[in-house]
Order: structure tokens, then C-alpha cells, then sequence
């Protein structure tokens, strides 16, 4: 099985080892993958796309509130302040 995710793509990066002496050796920079259950199918996801669907999720449920819906709360409660 290859070390991508499969929702957004991430591959191993190649990049260099810097010794004292500043040789350079190539060596891969992994993605941390973890493997998650969704709808009965095993998933194999970036920890950043795990983190992208719990908020989406939690936005969703109502849990959490958008930019938009944060800035509308705030002036909202302004104007309340300010018929007082």
C-alpha cells in the first residue's frame, strides 16, 4: 500500500539531510497517515484532512460556528448594545 492520502493527495516529500559539513543526502520527509473507519470502509487520511472533516463536522452539527456566523452574532449583539 503507498503512504498517500487518499482524500487530499499527500505524498512522502523528497528533501535533503544537511550534515556539519553541509553535505547533502536525499531522504523523505513521510505524511502522517492514520487509518480511520468511514461507513464501514477502512480510510487511510492525513492527520490535516482528519482535522478538516471533524471541523466540517462539528460546523455541520452546529457545534461550531463559521466566520460569517461569528461575525453576524457580533454585530448583532452591537446593536443590541447600543438600543440599550
Amino acid at each position: 500500500m503507498s503512504r498517500i492520502c487518499v482524500l487530499t493527495g499527500k505524498k512522502a516529500n523528497v528533501a535533503n539531510n544537511r550534515s556539519h559539513s553541509n553535505r547533502a543526502t536525499k531522504r523523505l520527509q513521510g505524511v502522517n497517515l492514520q487509518s480511520r473507519r468511514m461507513g464501514g470502509v477502512k480510510v487511510v487520511l492525513s492527520t490535516r484532512a482528519l482535522k478538516t472533516l471533524k471541523k466540517l463536522n462539528a460546523i455541520q452539527k452546529g457545534e461550531v460556528l463559521t466566520k460569517k456566523q461569528k461575525k453576524k452574532a457580533k454585530t448583532a449583539a452591537r446593536k443590541a448594545e447600543a438600543k440599550k
